[in-house]
């Protein structure tokens, strides 16, 4: 489904004009004081399915911990995934340890500049590598982000859903034809700008758009419905039952195993069913079985919804107090005290959860 390209005079008008309109309207942004690539490469990372006003504070809190990639590569894990924590997609954090130790280990603390050798990197993909060779090191590597994809949908008119096959490889042709030479990292950082403040999903301020002249979808009035959605499924509905057990002061916690949804955070007692029938009841052999405390679980206190990728869960809350502690058998379960469980990495629904316990609990 090639496009008919732009000819040379409209394709330097595009370009220019984006160029001029970025170095005008570009947002302050920390990785952009001197593109080191380090801070490109965890801020690119952090912006995956996350927008720039949700991820700087996250941003602002790793570099402070973490100023440089040795840092990283020597970090004890569980400070890597509480820095992440409330980001979610957990896995990529250990790739970041991985992909900052093999740098250190491999290319001597120094980040490949060629998007060949990027993306032998854990967690880097051909969207992050060309982020990084062109915004790093201004390399001529196109970049594909659903801002990215937006703008040169709705220039070109493509009306057909970017997530198929032939229209993702047009688009990144186009992204990488439209390229200037010497000046991939503003241009490709123009695209995503443009696409993040002006060529909006809903309501794009299409008055304000510096390449207007030359978009095929404002032209003939179709911003609105361009690029097209792919129709989604419907997630599947689970349920979580989760046991607040509690010694004294403190709570019992268990960590997430390997090779598991969150793996590495830390999460009260539960069990999780495709249906809420008879889940309480499996809670309580379940902590029989695994953790050596026979209870019965009081009425459910609490309960959230939490949205994954391909589902949502449904979790409630079961109280429980104990006259003596059950013993810690394994590194993955511990009893935390009530002031200390902030410093913990927790999944979001037992994040919020403590919130709401703790504010009860003061009044």
């Amino acid at each position: 489904m090639k496009q008919r390209d732009l000819n040379a005079n409209e394709l330097e008008d595009l370009q220019q004009s984006l160029l001029k309109w970025f170095k005008e309207h570009q947002r302050k942004l920390p990785w952009r004081e001197n593109y080191e690539p380090y801070q490109v490469w965890i801020s690119e990372i952090m912006l995956q399915q996350t927008q720039v006003k949700t991820m700087l504070p996250f941003y602002r809190r790793w570099m402070e911990a973490l100023p440089g990639i040795r840092e990283v590569a020597e970090a004890d894990e569980e400070l890597l995934i509480k820095l992440w924590e409330g980001l979610g997609y957990y896995r990529r954090v250990r790739n970041i340890r991985k992909t900052a130790e093999m740098i250190c280990n491999e290319y001597g603390g120094q980040f490949p500049e060629q998007v060949a050798e990027l993306l032998k990197l854990p967690g880097i993909g051909r969207y992050t590598a060309g982020a990084i060779a062109s915004i790093a090191f201004n390399q001529p590597a196109p970049i594909l982000d659903g801002n990215v994809t937006r703008v040169l949908c709705r220039v070109r008119k493509i009306e057909d859903p970017p997530q198929l096959g032939d229209v993702g490889k047009e688009l990144w042709r186009l992204a990488e034809a439209w390229i200037p030479k010497e000046e991939a990292r503003n241009f490709n950082q123009a695209l995503m700008e443009l696409g993040a403040t002006v060529c909006l999903p809903s309501s794009p301020n299409c008055l304000l758009c510096p390449i207007r002249q030359h978009c095929l979808a404002f032209e003939l009035g179709k911003v609105e419905a361009i690029p097209a959605s792919k129709p989604g499924k419907v997630p599947r509905q689970r349920f979580r039952a989760c046991a607040v057990i509690r010694y004294n002061n403190k709570m019992l916690f268990s960590k997430r195993l390997e090779n598991s949804l969150l793996e590495g955070l830390w999460e009260f007692p539960s069990v999780e069913s495709d249906t809420k029938k008879k889940l309480k009841g499996t809670l309580e052999e379940h902590l029989e079985r695994n953790y050596g405390i026979k209870v019965t679980l009081g009425k459910e206190i609490h309960q959230l919804e939490h949205r994954y990728t391909n589902f949502k869960t449904r979790v409630g809350f079961y109280p429980a107090a104990l006259e003596v502690a059950g013993k810690e058998t394994k590194e993955t379960t511990s009893w935390v005290e009530i002031p200390k469980i902030e410093d913990l990495a927790l999944p979001r629904p037992y994040r919020r959860f403590m919130e709401w316990y703790l504010e009860q609990s003061s009044e």
